[in-house]
């Protein structure tokens, strides 16, 4: 695996150089294209033989503001600075063959690897996917963090949402009415240190008019805990805040894990209103003091929000600032979104605990209201800013313990990336 990852970032690199060379020579001489290729900003192509070649990617440049309260230790989101993402990719479409490899190469050295697919398309309703991806679980989880309406996606779907790994899947669209991803992945996070077993995912989504979309997703795997008296850690999801501090943390599970996703969508024009629930479900088979089996963990949550381009442009995956209506200095979004997240078992039965094996868990809950504004001035650039107003339902869980009320944040991003 490490010599094929090997392989992959020089194909990417040289591939860079080939597309910015073949740019910006186009660019910076006139020249025209060899015959019959034609060449874009960050992209080339050959209409008459199908082929493609193009490259992607974003920077993130983070700032933040805790009005009040102070991050905890160990909150990996603590530092008022933090280059947060570099991403670059390179894709290639030939035919009915397609395919793409997008890297982070720095700020986290154990999770590089993004995307690294091949897509076969039979039919337009029937597509097969092999290789590294996102599996079909939360909607907002499956948009790009260069994309999404806020700087920091919710935190259910942070805390519960599988993330990528290696497999083969089924995807394609009916009629434009119907789009569905199906597949066989081999766990539900590929870095994680509480990867599952091998995990069948699956995502439908509805469009039975153009301006409405009903979502539903699933996913299960076993969990195998590590074998009794060995050292162990505790494998099961755990809950961050928006901001995120640790307000539940992993306890010990053994068996299957299943999550449920639902997610509905409306969008009129320059508006848009959605909002997504997402649960999950662990087992506890002989995780107690005496080996004895617990009340299954039980996570859920939900979002809902509002975003308005007040510039006028429509909502769609990639703004484009150069379509204002009111032909003002770029593209301006405003976002409201409010949140919430909480952990149990299923059971509650006894005395609650904050024990890692605790026969009936301690419920932890949390809340949060965000409001969002973006500018696009250009179509390379984005600038974000964020206030977060979070509440904790167990103080002792809060970021300063025993202190009860809203802890409020202030957000900021520069985000460069390619159009």
């Amino acid at each position: 695996m490490r010599d094929t990852w090997k392989r992959c970032r020089g194909l990417a690199r040289v591939a860079f150089g080939i597309l910015l060379a073949s740019s910006a020579g186009a660019q910076e001489t006139g020249a025209p294209p060899p015959t019959g290729w034609r060449v874009e900003p960050f992209a080339i192509e050959n209409p008459s033989a199908g082929l493609r070649l193009f490259l992607r990617g974003y920077m993130q440049a983070d700032f933040r503001s805790f009005d009040g309260w102070t991050p905890g230790v160990g909150n990996p989101r603590a530092d008022t600075f933090q280059w947060r993402r570099l991403w670059v990719g390179f894709g290639g479409e030939w035919k009915r063959l397609s395919c793409e490899l997008d890297v982070a190469p720095a700020f986290d050295p154990t999770d590089q690897l993004k995307d690294a697919w091949v897509n076969l398309r039979f039919t337009k309703a029937l597509q097969l996917r092999v290789g590294h991806m996102k599996l079909p679980v939360s909607r907002e989880f499956l948009t790009s963090p260069a994309k999404g309406d806020f700087i920091e996606r919710a935190a259910v779907v942070d805390g519960l949402a599988p993330f990528r790994d290696w497999g083969a899947m089924l995807r394609g669209e009916i009629g434009r009415v119907v789009e569905y991803q199906a597949g066989v992945f081999g766990g539900d996070g590929w870095t994680r240190a509480n990867r599952e077993e091998v995990t069948p995912a699956a995502r439908l989504v509805l469009k039975p008019r153009p301006w409405f979309q009903l979502g539903g997703a699933f996913s299960a795997g076993d969990i195998q805990a590590s074998p009794a008296g060995s050292v162990s850690k505790p494998q099961g999801l755990s809950g961050h805040s928006v901001t995120g501090e640790l307000f539940f943390p992993a306890v010990f599970v053994n068996g299957r894990r299943i999550r449920a996703d639902a997610d509905v969508r409306v969008q009129a024009g320059p508006v848009a209103v959605w909002g997504e629930l997402l649960q999950a479900r662990e087992q506890r088979k002989g995780q107690g003091s005496s080996l004895e089996d617990l009340p299954d963990v039980w996570e859920n949550g939900w979002s809902v929000n509002a975003t308005w381009l007040v510039t006028g442009e429509k909502k769609t995956a990639t703004i484009r600032p150069d379509r204002s209506l009111f032909g003002g200095p770029g593209a301006v979004e405003l976002g409201l979104r409010f949140e919430r997240f909480r952990f149990d078992d299923v059971a509650n039965q006894g005395l609650e605990s904050p024990g890692l094996r605790a026969a009936n868990i301690r419920p932890a809950g949390y809340q949060a209201f965000q409001a969002g504004l973006s500018w696009w001035p250009s179509s390379f650039l984005r600038l974000m800013g964020g206030l977060v107003v979070e509440k904790y339902d167990d103080a002792l869980r809060a970021p300063e313990p025993g202190r009860s009320g809203n802890y409020v944040s202030l957000l900021g991003r520069l985000q460069v990336h390619l159009p």
